[in-house]
């Protein structure tokens, strides 16, 4: 099990340094982090954003694991932590998935904190897309009780590898918990193990 979760792992980082806007804080800068795997049945995505933004220090994780059964069936959380939003959440997921289409859908329990417990739908969609050396990766994903509580992931990314293990990466994110958003657009390097 170890060795299927390290194989085709991909280690991706970015750092992005910037003047601050108050003159008076130090420089602003950012550095991310991510590890990600996306295989038939088992994939992850781990990242890690540490930032100084106006002097405070700030640290955003964001963790999902998703295993797909024989039978369809997906089972899976994303952990989601961003300090610099106030973004913080777990999902517990599963549902079934149309793997040759890319689409799932099923039920999320959506803990905000250790009192509540709310009960999502949850329809997403997922595709690698290869053209030449570039992988092209679409993820949508909402999460909703037809009320006040939604979940809307967008993402985007974009790989060149420029060679086997080594690639160029565009990523876009985008996620919007009830009235909070958080908007991302990173490059960076990656290497495949």
């Amino acid at each position: 099990m170890l060795k299927e979760f390290i194989l085709s792992t991909i280690i991706s980082t970015s750092l992005n340094l910037e003047t601050s806007n108050d003159e008076t804080a130090s420089n602003d800068y950012e550095f991310m982090m991510k590890a990600e795997k996306n295989g038939n049945n088992f994939s992850y995505f781990i990242m890690t954003d540490w930032e100084r933004e106006l002097g405070k220090k700030y640290r955003d994780n964001v963790f999902k694991l998703k295993y797909i059964s024989l039978d369809n069936i997906y089972y899976g959380f994303d952990m989601i932590s961003k300090e610099t939003k106030n973004i913080d959440y777990l999902s517990i997921n599963s549902g079934y998935s149309f793997s040759k289409i890319g689409l799932q859908t099923g039920l999320s329990a959506k803990y905000s904190d250790a009192t509540k417990t709310d009960i999502l739908v949850h329809l997403s969609y997922n595709n690698i897309f290869k053209k030449n050396n570039t992988d092209y990766t679409i993820y949508v994903s909402l999460k909703s009780d037809f009320k006040n509580n939604k979940i809307l992931e967008l993402n985007s990314d974009i790989k060149t590898w420029l060679t086997d293990r080594i690639n160029l990466f565009f990523l876009g994110k985008s996620i919007r918990y009830s009235n909070k958003e958080d908007v991302q657009f990173k490059i960076g390097l990656g290497f495949k193990l």
